[in-house]
């Protein structure tokens, strides 16, 4: 009579040791520092924290067929195989140098971070249950998010998207999309946005609406003329820098607590109705007006309005408040409380004034200056560094600068121990 024995494998082979050793640390393997781990071990572990242990392989990770929570970020894995651990839930590998993903096989995930790694492909299509993606900082090229119809939060910024599709993804609460190569962004089937950020993109429109929820607000780095805030009164943290708006309608925002607005055409601002504002930004815009008297001025953190030189008068509630002495203007800014006492500036202020002509604004490469006298001309960039000076004649000048970037610059004319600034947008 013949006898089959069968025998099976009692451990499972871990050949990386700081993969064995973070498994020891968390009380997992039982056996030693031996190259392998007890399958019986593995049986049942339901969660692995083994973050920043400075792993390098997750070979053997197949034994922990009942694992549902990975967190291994902030290691040195470049490859890693989840297709057995079906039962996966949360996966957290951000921070590693993984190039390639497979998820396929992984039907239960709710939550993906995968943030920071080098990963060009990613197919989501059959991990219907996600709620959350964390894919920041790679290099995704493409990203079909359609059949995610759960999916509750999108981080994909800083990768390659040129084109990104929500409309299937009606129950978004939070998009993060910014540093990519957006040229547009529909957004009107996701009414439940609370957050949004999709700034150092090419939108040069951009309709939020019907995102009546909406808290937090970044589209800094863009092409935007205008932007819409009448039906946001959720508002409380709006970011728009460097872009072009000439105006900018706060009336509704009564929650707002933080604007940044700088580097734009702004000439006026009235904030009397955001009586929660404590950060306020608005450097480096053609302001001639701003009205502060919210009854409120005492809760402001951070207020900074540089390089307006037109901006005169600075209306607040108490012009003797020493908190005042904190906040970042021009010299040629005056804290007032009533259009009289500005008034009475302008009056004692008789010098004469500079005019000149400067087109094209927007230009591309060149501009022309018509000028009543010879006069010294000086741009600077948003930071303020210079990066033309040149001593111009009457009359018409024409200068070429093939070698400035893009972006906005302030161009000086001095002329007889006057100064006059403008705004140059460079496209």
């Amino acid at each position: 009579m013949l006898v089959h024995v069968m025998s099976f494998s009692q451990t499972t082979a871990i050949p990386d040791p700081s993969f064995e050793q973070a498994l020891i640390d968390i009380n997992v393997d039982t056996n030693g520092l031996n190259g392998n781990i007890l399958n019986s071990d593995a049986d049942g572990v339901i969660t692995l924290n083994i973050f920043s242990k400075n792993i390098t392989s997750l070979e053997g990770l197949h034994a922990f067929k009942d694992l549902k929570n990975l967190y291994c970020y902030f290691n040195n894995i470049e490859t890693i195989n989840i297709d057995q651990n079906i039962e996966l839930e949360v996966l957290d590998i951000e921070n590693n140098s993984i190039q390639n993903l497979d998820i396929s096989n992984n039907l239960n995930l709710k939550e993906v971070y995968i943030s920071n790694n080098q990963i060009d492909e990613l197919d989501i299509s059959n991990n219907l249950q996600l709620e959350l993606l964390s894919c920041n900082l790679n290099n995704l090229s493409e990203l079909d998010i359609s059949n995610n119809l759960n999916l509750e939060v999108l981080w994909c910024y800083s990768n390659n998207l040129s084109v990104l599709n929500v409309s299937n993804n009606v129950l978004l609460e939070s998009l993060f999309c910014g540093n990519n190569n957006l040229q547009s962004l529909d957004i009107t089937s996701n009414s439940l946005l609370e957050s949004i950020a999709c700034s150092g993109n090419n939108l040069q429109s951009f309709q939020f609406s019907n995102c009546l929820g909406l808290t937090y607000l970044d589209v800094s780095n863009n092409n935007l003329n205008t932007i819409d805030l009448s039906s946001n009164l959720e508002l409380k943290r709006l970011l728009c820098n460097n872009n072009n708006l000439a105006e900018l309608e706060l009336s509704n925002a009564n929650d707002l607590m933080l604007l940044y607005a700088s580097g734009n055409l702004l000439e006026e601002i009235d904030f009397t109705s955001n009586i929660n504002l404590k950060y306020v930004h608005v450097n480096d815009n053609v302001l001639t007006s701003i009205d502060m008297r919210n009854t409120q001025n005492t809760i402001i953190n951070d207020f900074r309005a540089l390089n307006n030189p037109n901006l005169t008068c600075l209306y607040i509630d108490n012009q003797e408040a020493d908190f005042l002495s904190d906040w970042e203007v021009d010299a040629v800014t005056t804290f007032v409380e009533t259009q009289d006492q500005c008034n009475a500036l302008s009056i004692e202020d008789n010098q004469e004034t500079i005019s000149f002509e400067m087109y094209p604004n927007p230009t591309t490469n060149y501009l022309n200056l018509n000028l009543i006298d010879k006069a010294n001309v000086v741009m600077y960039n948003i930071n303020g560094q210079k990066v033309l000076s040149k001593t111009l004649n009457k009359g018409n000048n024409h200068i070429e600068f093939n070698s400035i970037s893009t972006g906005l610059y302030m161009v000086k004319v001095y002329l007889e121990n006057k100064t006059v600034t403008k705004k140059l947008i460079v496209k």
